[in-house]
């Protein structure tokens, strides 16, 4: 048999490429395909940086980590508008920090719950709150907002910011009469940053009252007309 170093390089392997290992667990050589090598690879990785969607049947207890389910598990194929919460361990696997910090410091905002192979199967959802269930194990309550396909059992989902609709959600006001008191309704939940301008685009200071998280009034000395930009 020819050693090794003088067959042909392949630098260009395909998926179905076989090649020679050895099973550790009984020392014998056996064939690995690359395809099923990237695979474990992949999913090895995917464990430290996603949530696996388990159903599994019996229930698993505790809840594995690393994971996101339904109350009692199943659930396979729901639709995603149909989904109004799930569970979530907070600790990946191995050694891996909690991700809870990460996690809560997206309360309030809209998240995309995405499967990380397929870019058309996805939730987005606002995440409403995170609610202590068992030690890492938390209830995500979740509005719908938009989604595509379903979920999946044994898939792997990240879980980010909705860059469209999250940080960057902002409100454009606009005062056509000159008025000392602006009342404008914008609907972002939350207290955002004001700036405001006249018709020359001259920066104006003024006072704030907001009245909710979606309504705030602006009280100025003199009336002008304007715009006003929410952040």
């Amino acid at each position: 048999m020819p050693i090794i170093s003088s067959y042909k390089k392949n630098n260009t392997p395909e998926p179905s490429d076989i090649l020679i290992g050895t099973d550790v667990s009984n020392g014998q050589t056996k064939n690995f395909n690359i395809a099923s090598l990237s695979v474990v690879t992949i999913n090895n990785f995917l464990k430290h940086t996603a949530w696996e969607f388990i159903s599994q049947d019996p229930d698993p207890n505790p809840r594995p980590e690393g994971t996101i389910s339904f109350e009692n598990y199943g659930g396979n194929a729901t639709a995603w508008q149909d989904i109004t919460s799930l569970y979530i361990n907070t600790q990946m696997p191995s050694t891996s920090p909690i991700a809870l910090p990460y996690l809560q410091r997206l309360i309030g905002y809209d998240i995309v719950i995405q499967d990380v192979r397929s870019l058309g199967r996805f939730g987005v959802y606002k995440l409403n709150s995170l609610t202590s269930v068992d030690g890492n194990v938390y209830i995500m309550d979740l509005t719908f907002v938009t989604g595509s396909s379903t979920i999946q059992a044994l898939q792997y989902y990240s879980i980010y910011i909705d860059e469209i609709e999250g940080f960057d959600s902002h409100y454009e006001f606009v005062q056509g009469v000159p008025a000392t008191t602006w009342d404008i309704t914008h609907n972002l939940d939350k207290f955002p940053s004001i700036t405001v301008v006249d018709t020359a685009d001259t920066t104006v200071i003024g006072s704030y009252d907001y009245v909710t998280k979606n309504r705030v009034i602006l009280n100025f000395s003199e009336p002008f007309a304007g715009k006003a930009f929410l952040n």
